[in-house]
């Protein structure tokens, strides 16, 4: 994600990744400190998944500016597809604006 991250850049794109794992902040802290730098976009913390219980681990969601979820794209965790369909499918939500 880090090297494809100008691609959603170029579309007005906001990428934000959620870290579920974490059960406290110190955790999360450690696990941001293992990137050599630092990604071009937010990671937060779900501490305990309270507020991401709904949604499933390992997924990526677009979701419009109005909040609604428009795609779902199931991944694994040691295997990431490529993102180019959900830049396609931000190309085809920026068309339909």
């Amino acid at each position: 994600m880090q090297q494809d991250y100008s691609a959603f850049e170029s579309r007005d794109t906001v990428v934000i990744a959620v870290a579920q794992e974490d059960t406290d902040l110190k955790k999360h802290g450690l696990m941001l400190k293992k990137f050599a730098t630092a990604p071009p976009f937010d990671i937060v913390a779900d501490l305990g998944r309270e507020n991401t219980k709904r949604y499933r681990r390992t997924t990526a969601y677009l979701i419009d500016k109005a909040g609604v979820v428009r795609e779902i794209f199931p991944m694994l965790i040691h295997h990431r597809a490529t993102w180019q369909p959900i830049l396609n499918e931000i190309d085809a939500l920026n068309a339909g604006s």
